[in-house]
């Protein structure tokens, strides 16, 4: 019958999920009710794979990691946490693959992960057991932090109870002490509208070096044109390495400030205090770190108009408030 869909979960003999519809239609009809527990069965092969931003990438391993606690066979395919794989000690994490190899790649997992379209192989696309976040109500309706959606869909899709938002990441011990005094600082973001006034993060530089403490900006190389004014200010910059050279910084640092962006996510995963900046409530609460104590702060007085809004944010969130904040989160303050 025309617009009927036909969906199937069944189990092989080696117990291992397949599934069978008429097209991804299917997928999305299906997973968008809340029915009992799905795809809950612990021998499933997972193929994860992420977002090629960093802070995608280490929401998507809450998913990953519980996967991997509850019993599943879990690979994940990711450029950026693979520069970051010594930091997860059970996870077993390679680069994207070459197309030459996607292939067998595809054909050896029983199901294929994504939190979104765009982190889809285009091999992928279409096939039966590749399965997007974005296209499930329980995904993208709640308005709540994606590390939170992420353990809850791991309740309710595929049945683990005791779900966390753990997402594997941790502290290695051959890195240096940690240094109590630094606070680190990232002004930048990779969406312009997102990114604070230089003038007020070197305010809040000041500030922080008010209260004893060492504030030091940290950016990539390629962003230090942009960026002279941290120098011209008279402070200092990290901008060496990649992300495995800045997780280091982060993880030897004492609390984190900065934008919107990947870095605030993998500071606050190692663990660091945090204050953040947005110029958006539902995105300061989709989007806030998750994994360590922390405030992401939005414009004081609501702006309605999203041309408004994106050109006037920033005058409505004050270095003093982000020192407040910073405050907050990282009391009981230094003796």
């Amino acid at each position: 019958m025309q617009g009927v869909v036909a969906y199937h979960i069944f189990y092989t003999p080696t117990v291992r999920i397949q599934i069978q519809s008429l097209d991804q239609k299917a997928m999305r009809m299906l997973l968008r009710h809340k029915t009992a527990p799905r795809l809950a069965e612990k021998s499933t092969d997972v193929g994860c794979f992420t977002s090629l931003r960093i802070g995608d990438s280490l929401i998507s391993m809450v998913t990953a990691e519980n996967l991997r606690r509850s019993g599943r066979s879990v690979t994940i395919y990711s450029n950026p946490l693979h520069a970051l794989k010594r930091w997860f000690p059970h996870a077993q994490i390679e680069t994207i693959p070459p197309p030459q190899k996607r292939s067998d790649i595809l054909q050896r997992h029983d199901l294929l992960l994504h939190a979104f379209d765009s982190d889809v192989l285009p091999e992928a696309v279409g096939m039966p057991k590749t399965l997007v976040y974005d296209h499930l109500r329980e995904y993208r309706d709640p308005l709540e932090s994606q590390v939170d959606i992420n353990r809850d869909l791991c309740r309710s899709i595929f049945g683990i109870a005791d779900a966390s938002t753990d997402n594997g990441m941790r502290h290695l011990p051959e890195i240096a002490a940690r240094d109590p005094l630094r606070v680190v600082i990232h002004p930048t973001a990779s969406d312009p509208t997102r990114r604070w006034s230089p003038a007020s993060f070197i305010k809040v530089a000041q500030g922080i070096s008010e209260r004893g403490l060492t504030p030091e900006f940290i950016t990539q190389p390629s962003e230090a044109e942009q960026t002279a004014w941290i120098e011209e200010a008279g402070f200092s910059r990290f901008a060496e390495g990649g992300l495995d050279q800045v997780a280091e910084r982060l993880a030897g640092s004492r609390a984190f400030i900065g934008n919107d962006s990947g870095i605030a996510h993998l500071a606050s995963s190692l663990g660091l205090p945090f204050v953040t900046v947005n110029l958006r409530r539902k995105l300061a609460i989709r989007w806030r770190p998750g994994w360590s104590d922390g405030e992401t702060l939005i414009p004081s007085i609501p702006l309605l108009f999203n041309p408004i809004k994106v050109r006037y944010w920033r005058k409505f969130i004050t270095p003093a408030k982000v020192l407040d904040a910073f405050d907050r989160v990282t009391s009981p303050a230094i003796s």
